[in-house]
């Protein structure tokens, strides 16, 4: 099959696309076929060695989507040619192929309404912004700030709260600030523009009511004086510098994966369509892909076309 992989770390150059043997599929696996495999900024920080030393022969990606090719022994609620979705974090072999082998339980069933290209760029940043939103347990009619909301979790997390009937604010470079409404943002806000303040009193003359924290939070401290009494900030594991507002309780957390995850998601994407702003990639455009991700301002998420 053909995969992108990384020999050694380094720049965007380090990763190169040869041939290589399809991963075998061990009982409690599934191989499959990939359509769509997400980017993220995850992979970028694998390639550059951050998460240690590269093995020769790597290949890099956790998520994506495509139909089942091989269903190993003891693996429930699968079948040749379903079409899934699957994230698998730290995967013997990544999702940069047109080929992966998972766990049955890092793959499961796309909603009947989501397009496979939504499909393959959603699972991590989905599961992501699900784990932060029960973390932060916020009853219908609360009000959420999302900051970095035109991100991948970003993203999901606005369409998942206002799908679960939240009042959502989000932050945004002003160019992004029409495709966050469009996600269910009832405001967008700047986080450095000198109008925060009022926009947050105006939309939220009670308090905010929670915070989700999905890129660098170092504009936390401005919007303090605009959060309710105790008001919860989470954030996932990775974000630097840690989100801290004193009288505020800070946590930090995990995405979690596992068909339980999985069912909670689907559950909450119904039939419906999610306006995921993706930009798209050939596998063979490896090298060009993961620049566009270092250059940075990705809004929504960036995704390869394999068999698609």
């Amino acid at each position: 099959m053909k995969a992108a992989v990384l020999d050694a770390a380094g720049p965007p150059s380090a990763l190169h696309v040869r041939q290589v043997d399809v991963p075998p599929v061990a009982p409690g696996e599934v191989l499959i076929a990939l359509d769509y495999a997400s980017i993220g900024i995850w992979d970028a920080q694998q390639r550059t060695g951050a998460w240690g030393e590269v093995t020769p022969g790597t290949i890099p990606g956790i998520d994506g989507s495509g139909t089942i090719a091989v269903v190993g022994a003891n693996v429930a609620g699968l079948q040749i040619g379903d079409r899934v979705y699957a994230y698998s974090f730290g995967n013997p072999h990544g999702f940069y192929a047109e080929y992966v082998s998972v766990p049955g339980d890092r793959a499961w069933h796309v909603p009947p309404g989501l397009d496979q290209k939504v499909a393959g760029a959603i699972p991590c940043v989905a599961l992501t912004a699900q784990s932060g939103l029960e973390a932060l347990k916020l009853e219908r009619g609360k009000t959420l700030l999302v900051f970095g909301a035109s991100g991948g979790v970003g993203s999901l997390a606005v369409w998942l709260a206002a799908q679960a009937g939240l009042t959502v604010i989000g932050t945004a470079r002003a160019d992004a600030h029409a495709y966050v409404r469009g996600l269910g943002a009832a405001r967008v806000v700047d986080p450095r523009s000198q109008d925060v303040a009022s926009v947050l009193a105006d939309a939220a003359p009670g308090g905010i009511d929670g915070v989700l924290v999905t890129a660098a939070g170092d504009a936390l401290a401005a919007v303090g004086p605009k959060l309710a009494a105790a008001a919860p900030i989470v954030y996932p594991n990775g974000v630097e510098p840690a989100p801290q507002l004193a009288g505020h309780p800070s946590i930090a957390f995990d995405g979690e994966t596992g068909r339980a995850a999985f069912d909670r998601l689907n559950r909450a994407i119904g039939t419906h369509t999610i306006p995921l702003r993706i930009e798209t990639f050939a596998l063979d455009d490896v090298v060009a892909a993961h620049e566009r991700l270092d250059a940075g301002h990705v809004v929504g998420k960036i995704v390869f076309a394999v068999h698609a």
